[in-house]
């Protein structure tokens, strides 16, 4: 325990005597000294988007202290929701005196939160509350995230509901076309889906965009924005159409506390939304998160300078790839979230395939459409001099 505070609180330091070593002894991390966050060591994995620093001591201090009351189901989700309230400028219902019951307060109707295992759960009571049962159309950008089509491609071939996915094109700078988009809609149309920044793509959405787009789309029409990577934009405060919810009762915010917060392994998410959209994904909901993962996720909101660690990390991660990028003379595209896809001149199954072998993960995602294109996740300072070395003698050696 008191080592892996230690840790968390000597992050900064260790990084800053790691390149003071480097200039002194002229020696540069390799694949045999690396030994990241998570992972066993002699491993570099940024193929999934993960956070390299780890999580919050704050968040690992919470987990230990709560760590033998996991015989109790708790009250904790309350204590979580009211920390992202105050982090997110939400004002929620009072208490009345002697009211105990946390499950209708926070958790029912009242509050605009709930709170899931993951964002993945909120993405899937989406398509089970407004799609499983009647069917209809999804319009997402082509390049998107994708959950909510490919689930809804699942209760079509598995259970023959008729669910339809329209790809909207995208912006030459694979940015979401919220014109395009606009247009894709139909009268069978159900849900329209913007991730936001986008994955695989990175690119960024402004709020005022996303609200004058919500205006346009008919009432009975669901917008979903999944904000996963919100708060690595490169803007403060942070963007997000959490404040617009209440204005809109066909908007949804998704959030998780896999990235920022770096908890991919905890499993917490939530959604923000107006009373009858939670009501529908009420119907369908089966259990949330554990206790750890709710106290955790408390503290790691009100963990800030954490937070800002996190972002500043992925933001050097941007710097150093893009700057090596272009002396390679490989273009890339900007990117919003916590990785960054780059075009090698080149089939990239064989590259990606050859690095995993040295022990570098990374990936190639969207395949046919980006045959020649990596993604690559943030890493540590060590961890991205190593991708970078990888990766250059993997270029000169792979056919």
């Amino acid at each position: 325990m008191t080592g892996a505070l230690a840790g968390g609180a000597a992050l900064a330091l260790n990084s800053q005597l790691a390149i003071a070593q480097q200039m002194i002894t002229g020696r540069k991390p390799t694949i045999e000294t690396i030994h990241g966050r998570g992972i066993a060591s002699g491993m570099v994995r940024m193929n999934l988007n993960e956070n390299p620093l780890g999580p919050s001591p704050l968040a690992i201090k919470a987990i230990a202290d709560n760590m033998f009351a996991i015989n109790r189901y708790g009250t904790e989700e309350r204590e979580a929701i009211e920390a992202l309230a105050w982090f997110e400028g939400v004002t929620l219902p009072k208490r009345e005196q002697g009211q105990m019951d946390e499950m209708t307060m926070f958790r029912g109707p009242a509050s605009p939160y709930l709170m899931t295992a993951g964002s993945s759960q909120v993405l899937g009571l989406l398509t089970l509350a407004f799609l499983s049962r009647s069917g209809g159309e999804v319009v997402e950008a082509k390049y998107g995230y994708g959950q909510i089509a490919r689930s809804g491609d699942m209760y079509k071939q598995m259970f023959g509901v008729n669910i339809n996915t329209i790809l909207a094109p995208m912006t030459p700078g694979y940015k979401h076309d919220l014109d395009a988009m606009a247009k894709a809609i139909t009268p069978k149309t159900t849900m329209v889906v913007i991730t936001n920044p986008n994955n695989p793509t990175g690119t960024l959405l402004e709020v005022a965009e996303i609200e004058a787009f919500v205006k346009k789309v008919p009432g009975n029409v669901l917008v979903v924005v999944d904000e996963a990577y919100i708060h690595f934009a490169e803007h403060d405060p942070v963007l997000s159409v959490i404040p617009l919810v209440s204005k809109y009762e066909n908007l949804v915010a998704v959030r998780t506390f896999s990235k920022a917060y770096a908890m991919a392994g905890l499993r917490l998410g939530y959604s923000v939304s107006s009373q009858k959209v939670k009501a529908e994904m009420m119907k369908y909901f089966n259990g949330g998160p554990s206790i750890l993962a709710n106290v955790a996720g408390k503290a790691a909101v009100e963990d800030l300078e954490h937070l800002q660690r996190s972002r500043e990390t992925v933001w050097s991660f941007k710097k150093r790839c893009y700057a090596e990028f272009e002396k390679m003379g490989f273009s890339y595209i900007p990117t919003q979230g916590t990785f960054i896809m780059v075009d090698l001149k080149r089939e990239a199954g064989p590259v990606v395939r050859e690095m995993r072998k040295r022990n570098v993960m990374i990936s190639n995602r969207r395949q046919e459409e980006f045959k020649n294109w990596i993604r690559v996740s943030a890493g540590t300072e060590d961890e991205t001099e190593v991708f970078l070395q990888t990766l250059k003698e993997v270029l000169t050696t792979t056919i």
